[in-house]
């Protein structure tokens, strides 16, 4: 948990950026981030997350907009001298130099004393938890190793920030996951900010305190991964973060805190109301399949729905049931196995229920 701060070490304050005077690959960001926070940029190919960090590391320049590092202004300030850490999906190691020596560049040129440049080479090599390879080349690594070599380079020279863009793209899942853990861990060591670019949505809620969803250059939402995933802000976000059982429909009444949402002729669901939805306007169902229940009890200030069972899949530990329900397929319900409890035979109807807070009627972008 991060501790409360006086005030934020990196500003984006109505960044915008285009190459072509037209179309806008960042459009109006503007967020901050807290020194000793790892947020996570997520987001689907092209929607601007990589280009935010770009312009973090001076690689491109805003068209218009601030960038403040711990109150300095970055727009004219030259890659090198930012004091900036980064990390590539590609590890970008020097294949002709020894992993110290890859180690060792950032250090070397900044000029300082061999001495004590070996000194904290062999700390960061401890730090990664390979002492014993500092004489090999690159090639002779492992994939994962590779990584934790460039992870080391971009933290040797103890930066104030580190930037990541999907670092951990190249490697297999286990790995990848592995991998995760592993920064995660030196994040909370070492206390370094962090800012990492990712199109992985459980990468992002595995590692992050803080997430910032990208879409068309615009982040929709940044927030906590709990409430990213529980209490998304829009359609988008319900979408793309997670799997979500999104039910079109028009609102037909808001109750208090809750709106109604027609989503077939003669069915309607109930949940939590999302900023600007309202009456006679569209809107989309969140419902995480976790949280749908075959329990016949009646349950007060739950939906009820009948629909078929089209698919079961075995996930190992749970079963994925693929469902028509109110005329629409695709719907999917998570139910843990268990050795006790078979799930619903394919063909089958079934009755669903899940509660009014357990979902939230957001409004659809579309429109």
């Amino acid at each position: 948990m991060l501790a409360p701060a006086s005030e934020p070490f990196v500003v984006f304050s109505n960044i915008d950026k285009t190459f072509d005077g037209r179309t806008y690959v960042a459009s109006n960001l503007s967020f901050e981030v807290e020194k000793g926070e790892f947020l996570s940029l997520l987001g689907p190919s092209g929607s601007g997350k990589t280009t935010t960090l770009m312009l973090l590391a001076g690689f491109e320049a805003p068209s218009s907009g601030t960038i403040l590092l711990g109150k300095r202004r970055l727009n004219d300030v030259p890659p090198h001298r930012r004091d900036i850490g980064m990390v590539f999906q590609n590890y970008a190691l020097f294949p002709h130099m020894t992993v110290a020596e890859n180690i060792a560049f950032p250090l070397s040129v900044r000029g300082m004393a061999r001495a004590e440049q070996k000194q904290l080479v062999e700390r960061s090599l401890d730090m990664i938890e390979l002492p014993q390879v500092g004489d090999r080349r690159p090639s002779q690594l492992s994939g994962g190793q590779q990584q934790r070599v460039a992870l080391a380079r971009a933290l040797v020279f103890e930066p104030r920030l580190v930037l990541m863009d999907e670092p951990l793209g190249a490697l297999d899942k286990n790995l990848r996951e592995t991998m995760q853990y592993e920064i995660k861990r030196l994040h909370h060591r070492l206390g370094v900010t962090v800012i990492y670019v990712t199109h992985d949505q459980s990468e992002a809620l595995t590692m992050s305190d803080r997430v910032a969803v990208f879409h068309s250059g615009r982040i929709e939402q940044i927030a906590s991964p709990k409430q990213l995933y529980e209490d998304p802000a829009n359609a988008f976000v319900a979408n793309f973060v997670g799997e979500n059982n999104g039910l079109t429909g028009e609102v037909t009444a808001i109750e208090g805190d809750y709106a109604v949402l027609s989503v077939a002729p003669g069915i309607a669901v109930r949940g939590r109301a999302g900023a600007g939805v309202a009456p006679g306007h569209a809107a989309v169902l969140a419902l995480r399949p976790e949280n749908i229940s075959f329990d016949k009890k009646a349950l007060a200030a739950a939906n009820h729905l009948s629909g078929s069972i089209d698919e079961i899949i075995y996930c190992g530990d749970r079963w994925r049931l693929h469902l028509t329900v109110a005329g629409h397929n695709g719907f999917i319900v998570k139910i843990p196995n268990r050795t006790a409890t078979a799930p619903p035979e394919a063909g089958e109807p079934v009755e669903i229920s899940w509660t009014f807070d357990d979902c939230k009627i957001v409004a659809d972008g579309r429109g």
